[in-house]
């Protein structure tokens, strides 16, 4: 029989089922390409995030972050430590099994730079109730358009009561930017950087006014053992009532090529009660009209001793 005659029907299948095992093979390593390279879109950040999910589920929190990060991902254990330099000290998974989901994230304009927060829990011993918590992840693509891990820490609090509500937010536009110098990238960070020291001037003289000033309608306050405050009114109310005061000081900022997005974080110390504790913190920035930079997340978390 010629090319287009009729083959015997063994032959016919078996081609069929090599075909069809070749055709999922090939959409699980697109989805797996997905997961972790940037369309300039919110979904393949959150993608991201999920596969360093569930990386962490199959292999161990270990494997997963060493594998989305790069030489300077930071994370927070609870002290800002490089990742490689955290795992290369010998540290090991503990016992236990982790999860989280993203429930809100924004993508830059530029498509290279975002953040995802969520709930997480951790399920240390089936016999002992699981902590519960709030995520902060901040990514940033290499040359290749892959999302790294640019940052990462979190907070504990008690069982969550509400359901969070899905917030995944794509840029108003998506633009190309070309790449500046390394003096401008130092310009731009400084920027941030002074804009922080604003802030943290203004909290010392008039924390309501700080927040008034710098903060968004809608910001998010994630601070150790209290579930996500959101509403710049409802921030107010929460450090009020339980008298709590904040001192804070910039130690490093990053800000996306778009211009769009930007974070810091430093040292901060929280005074409740009369009690002085010391805290790292974390903002995301947003550019709002006139160029004017706002928080629209910020973290504490206690600091180690």
């Amino acid at each position: 029989m010629g090319f287009y005659g009729k083959m015997p029907t063994v032959t016919t299948n078996k081609i069929m089922k090599q075909f069809s095992i070749f055709f999922i093979l090939l959409i699980l390593v697109s989805i797996k390409s997905f997961g972790q390279q940037s369309n300039r879109k919110v979904n393949s950040l959150v993608a991201a995030e999920n596969y360093l999910s569930a990386l962490a589920k199959k292999n161990g929190s270990k494997d997963a972050f060493l594998k989305v990060s790069d030489d300077e991902t930071l994370i927070f254990r609870p002290d800002p430590v490089k990742v490689k330099d955290f795992y290369g000290r010998g540290t090991i998974d503990g016992p236990g099994q982790l999860s989280w989901k993203p429930v809100y994230a924004k993508i830059s304009q530029s498509g290279d730079w975002g953040f995802t927060t969520g709930p997480f829990t951790f399920l240390g011993d089936p016999k002992i109730a699981p902590t519960f918590g709030q995520y902060l992840s901040i990514w940033k693509t290499d040359f290749k358009g892959v999302w790294k891990l640019a940052l990462n820490l979190n907070i504990s609090h008690k069982k969550p009561l509400i359901e969070p509500e899905l917030n995944y937010t794509d840029p108003k536009s998506i633009k190309f930017f070309e790449q500046v110098s390394l003096a401008r990238i130092r310009q731009r960070k400084e920027i941030i950087t002074t804009t922080d020291q604003l802030f943290s001037n203004t909290l010392i003289k008039d924390q309501n006014l700080a927040h008034d000033i710098f903060l968004v309608e809608n910001s998010r306050f994630l601070f150790q053992g209290e579930e996500p405050i959101i509403g710049k009114a409802r921030i107010n109310n929460f450090l009020g009532k339980n008298q709590i005061s904040i001192e804070s000081e910039p130690l490093n900022a990053d800000r996306a090529t778009g211009s769009d997005l930007a974070y810091s974080y430093g040292i901060a110390y929280i005074t409740k009660n009369k009690l002085i504790t010391k805290y790292h913190y974390v903002r995301v920035w947003e550019s709002q009209e006139e160029h004017k930079w706002n928080v629209i997340l910020e973290i504490y978390i206690p600091a180690g001793y």
